[in-house]
């Protein structure tokens, strides 16, 4: 398969990832899964063609925390040629700010905030997607962190915690803070990975908000993807559990993208990847 072609230019990796948004091509993204998005596991990734965009785990963030030095490893050290974002959680205003200037010192190309986590462990401490719990200090914690970061700023949510009904809410205090980049998972946190994914409630988000949209959940195939980008008329995808089973599967959406024949791995090629 040919390799990925979005790499990062001589400018670096922010003016990489701008260049990325401002583009008309569906982007393609790795999703930032918490003990899977690792160094090695980008390594295999990128070895089957990789993604556009590559997110990490997050940092945890609190009054005393430090930067992941494992997770940091993987920007320092990143093998991919790609932007990287570097995804935070929490909800301590002073703490988020310090972590995501120092991450700006690293090569990233911008940073998330996590407002989707649905691991009781997270949420039940009122971070990740337990925020979505309280729209007015989601709506402050966006506000200083929008001011303080100099680099692109982007968030990563989920239609709601128990329901969808703040999800407008959500959409509005999203499109206040002028995001460069919105990533919505078609469930609610309560509903964890195992309802169907609601991409008409993407759709609307794609529809409301001014900054590109990424689709997020259950994407499984170029065919699917297809019928994902169709749907939610979003500015491309993000893919998790999707490309872990089906690593060919970001080849296969720019090969779908191009007109051309989708390539299938052979036996060989899977034995391979084991």
């Amino acid at each position: 398969m040919e390799p990925a072609e979005k790499t990062i230019n001589s400018k670096g990796p922010v003016a990489s990832f701008r260049s990325m948004l401002a583009g008309k091509d569906p982007l393609t993204a790795l999703a930032p899964m918490q003990a899977v998005s690792s160094l090695e596991f980008w390594q295999v990734m990128q070895e089957y063609g990789g993604p556009d965009l590559y997110f990490t785990e997050y940092f945890r963030v609190h009054s005393t925390s430090r930067l992941n030095k494992f997770i940091l490893r993987s920007i320092d050290q990143n093998p991919t040629g790609k932007p990287v974002i570097a995804q935070m959680i929490g909800n301590d205003i002073p703490a988020l700010i310090r972590t995501a200037k120092e991450l700006e010192q690293h090569p990233v190309a911008g940073i998330d905030l996590n407002l989707g986590c649905p691991a009781p462990i997270v949420y039940k401490k009122c971070a990740g997607g337990g925020l979505l719990r309280d729209p007015l200090r989601t709506h402050r914690i966006l506000g200083a962190l929008r001011d303080a970061i100099e680099i692109p700023f982007s968030v990563k949510t989920r239609l709601g915690f128990e329901n969808t009904d703040n999800y407008e809410d959500l959409l509005d205090i999203f499109s206040q803070h002028d995001l460069d980049l919105l990533t919505v998972h078609g469930r609610t946190v309560k509903q964890m990975y195992r309802s169907t994914v609601d991409y008409k409630a993407i759709q609307k988000a794609a529809k409301t908000v001014s900054f590109p949209l990424l689709a997020n959940g259950n994407v499984y195939s170029a065919e699917h993807a297809a019928e994902v980008l169709n749907t939610t008329q979003s500015a491309g995808w993000m893919i998790g559990r999707g490309a872990i089973r089906n690593p060919w599967i970001f080849c296969q959406i720019r090969s779908m993208l191009k007109g051309e024949a989708v390539e299938l791995p052979t036996g060989r090629d899977v034995l391979r990847l084991h």
